[in-house]
């Protein structure tokens, strides 16, 4: 193994700790599940958990290769950057629900069709239908790798052949742009309620200093999003840019493979910093790992001897 993929292996592995620390931290919080924002930032964390694990598996086949077993590793290739591709997917439909969420939240009455699209049941079948979507294009390119020729699955300009690239930017730009649209839409709504409270006459003291308190946890989470769908447009908007580039525009065999692994390796970012950010923005949250931090340092200082 080189020391490019032997790092990752490094990354991914403490980076999958950090997740599953984050993980086990939000579950033990008290009424964790009677938060929905808290319940999907879970389910995300979840999710990038698991892409560490496929990035190990990934560096690892990786580091196995060499040109004479190259062809019997490239069925397992093709299935991993097809697993990757959905959880990556995956997390930006997650994503979304959580848009979703904060968008019901800017209403005086729930929605129930927002109520439905964020359901456990609705992150479900969203896990479902991609990697379903996921499967079948992973399996039809299985079978085109055994008619067509030699093998090219372990090669990473493979994701940026014609028919993997668009069948899986296509959704994922998609989803990037609905983010977009329900971001907006948030901002909007939060800043025509927050103009509200101070224009409208008829509110005792505690009435407005409610509303306000509402609005500023409103807007604390919308700062949240924000940074979960910053880190996500960064990931994914190089790597389609220049996925559409080199469809159209010829590059050398040499620049390609080296670009693909940078843009590639920035759909890292999303599960290097989703827990850090619900650490620093999530007050519950932080107010959970001091608690867990402690905990621990008493119980270190009462183990030692005296």
């Amino acid at each position: 193994m080189n020391i490019s993929n032997f790092v990752v292996v490094t990354i991914c592995s403490l980076l999958f700790v950090v997740h599953t620390c984050v993980i086990g931290i939000v579950v033990k919080s008290k009424n964790w599940s009677a938060s929905r924002f808290l319940s999907l930032a879970l389910f995300l964390s979840i999710s990038d958990a698991a892409m560490m694990i496929e990035t190990i598996w990934q560096a690892v086949v990786r580091g196995i290769l060499t040109e004479s077993n190259r062809g019997s590793y490239h069925t397992q290739c093709i299935i991993l950057y097809n697993m990757v591709s959905g959880t990556v997917t995956f997390s930006l439909l997650q994503t979304l629900f959580i848009c979703f969420e904060r968008l019901n939240a800017t209403f005086t009455v729930s929605s129930l069709i927002l109520r439905r699209l964020t359901s456990n049941v609705a992150v479900g079948v969203g896990f479902l239908t991609v990697h379903l979507y996921v499967l079948i294009r992973c399996l039809l390119d299985i079978f085109a790798e055994k008619n067509l020729g030699p093998p090219k699955g372990c090669d990473v300009t493979y994701t940026f052949q014609k028919g993997f690239f668009h069948f899986n930017a296509t959704p994922q730009v998609l989803l990037v742009v609905l983010i977009a649209g329900c971001y907006m839409t948030i901002i909007v709504r939060i800043v025509k309620r927050k103009i509200k409270i101070f224009t409208i006459d008829g509110f005792t003291e505690l009435q407005i200093e409610k509303k306000k308190k509402a609005v500023q946890k409103m807007r604390s989470n919308v700062i949240t999003l924000s940074c979960i769908i910053g880190v996500s447009v960064c990931s994914i908007l190089p790597r389609t840019v220049y996925g559409l580039y080199i469809q159209n525009y010829p590059v050398s065999s040499e620049v390609t493979p080296t670009i693909a692994t940078i843009v590639n390796s920035l759909l890292l970012l999303n599960p290097v910093c989703d827990p850090f950010i619900y650490i620093f923005r999530v007050r519950k949250l932080r107010e959970s790992v001091r608690v867990f931090a402690v905990k621990n340092v008493e119980l270190n200082l009462s183990a030692v001897p005296k």
